[in-house]
């Protein structure tokens, strides 16, 4: 078998993570333009018809969900359901080198996303008219084009039902009650099982009535919750934050304060979280509308992306920084803890700021460069960081600034005189 030496760029962990950081930055910047421009040129093509007919606003909001969507699907759900759900499960199967390794498993997971959308959003517009791949893919009129729109930001979402449900299954109750109960990969399949069934309830309980204005007569039969689209989505990041806590360098806390067991301890962060969606979005309004920080931009809308900061740059300190400070360094765990969410909750927050300062001029936020880019805009746009980053770790390992190389094979001199191998990672 072939022995492996691990070799890093950079000897730090901070230095490690901070270059990681600065190049998944510029490498987003450089994908969510080639990507969105590549979608936009082919449903130009698809949808030629339609969007000739439409009025020029509505024909770009559908191409830019058409655009947001390929890229929900396809890397955001699927990142989840590979990695958190499945813990990478064949990624290695082909080849053990990066970046191929990487790349292979990225097309695994575009394949992934393709085959979810064709089979959950495929399945209801048997009967949906709106989400009929008809409509969604090739509309012919301008009627057509508007029901597209409803349908393109409705599926979209079923990313957010996607953390929302999913993502607590293995961060707060750890696969209960399949782990454990047989072969390594049927606790991940059943647990995905579980979450796709869970995620379909919430996107249609939650999600689609928050886009789609469904009637009966005059009568509306639908109300968003929480009254509007950005209240609901301030509520889901204060939310998330607690739910990916405990698994993102929390060392299951809080929870653990209250409970050791599952599903019991599930059960707690589970309560810890949806508290948490209720108290934090008025608690930081309260303090964020005085600042002004973003004129023109709703305050739900700067609560929500301030929380999206702090999930970010807790994702970026698990996945790039290796939860810094380690045992080794700050060996109570209270204290080492306490370390972790003062860097996320002060990073995240300056970084937040930052964000709202600059994302009009950032390619993957609102800057089209002049080329009509499809903008992610304030919340999705960091998406566009977030999940560079978390394949840059997951999928390429944090390739080139961290490499494995194969050692030279020991002669067959030194193997008789006992000179011991080197041992690393196969």
């Amino acid at each position: 078998m072939e022995q492996y030496t691990t070799k890093r760029l950079f000897k730090s962990q901070l230095g490690t993570g901070a270059a990681a950081l600065a190049l998944s930055f510029t490498v987003a910047m450089l994908i969510w333009p080639a990507w969105s421009l590549t979608i936009k040129a082919l449903y130009l093509d698809l949808a030629a018809e339609g969007l000739a007919a439409a009025d020029p606003k509505t024909a770009g909001n559908l191409i830019g969900a058409v655009a947001r969507g390929t890229f929900f699907w396809m890397v955001i759900n699927t990142w989840i359901w590979l990695t958190l759900v499945m813990g990478n499960h064949g990624k290695s199967a082909l080849t053990t080198r990066q970046p191929w390794t990487g790349i292979g498993y990225t097309l695994v997971a575009w394949s992934a996303g393709v085959a979810g959308f064709t089979a959950l959003i495929g399945f209801l517009g048997i009967w949906w008219k709106p989400f009929s791949f008809a409509i969604m893919f090739t509309p012919g009129s301008a009627q057509e084009v508007h029901l597209a729109v409803e349908a393109w930001e409705a599926s979209n979402f079923y990313a957010l039902a996607v953390i929302v449900a999913q993502i607590p299954l293995v961060s707060l109750f750890q696969k209960w009650p399949f782990a454990g109960r047989g072969e390594k990969p049927f606790e991940s399949w059943a647990t995905l099982a579980l979450g796709t069934a869970l995620t379909w309830i919430a996107w249609m309980a939650m999600i689609v009535p928050s886009w789609m204005k469904l009637a009966i007569g005059p009568e509306q039969i639908v109300t968003p919750p929480f009254g509007t689209w950005p209240a609901f989505a301030a509520f889901c990041q204060a939310y998330v934050i607690f739910a990916i806590m405990p698994v993102e360098g929390g060392e299951l806390y809080p929870m653990k304060l209250l409970a050791k067991k599952q599903p019991l301890m599930g059960i707690c962060g589970f309560a810890i979280a949806l508290a948490a969606g209720f108290v934090m979005p008025p608690l930081i309004k309260s303090i964020i509308v005085p600042l002004n920080l973003a004129p023109g931009l709703p305050a739900d809308v700067v609560v929500a992306s301030l929380e999206l900061s702090v999930i970010v740059f807790m994702l970026a300190w698990h996945h790039l920084f290796d939860d810094y400070p380690s045992a080794a360094l700050v060996p109570g765990t209270g204290a080492r803890i306490l370390c972790r969410m003062a860097a996320w909750f002060g990073g995240g927050t300056l970084y937040g700021v930052a964000w709202l300062k600059s994302f009009k001029l950032i390619p993957y936020g609102a800057n089209d460069l002049g080329m009509g880019i499809p903008p992610l805009g304030v919340l999705a746009g960091q998406f566009a960081l977030l999940m560079t980053l978390l394949f840059l770790n997951t999928f390429f390992d944090k390739w080139p600034l961290v490499r494995k190389v194969p050692e030279p094979a020991l002669s067959p001199a030194a193997v008789a005189g006992g000179e011991p191998a080197q041992q690393g990672n196969c």
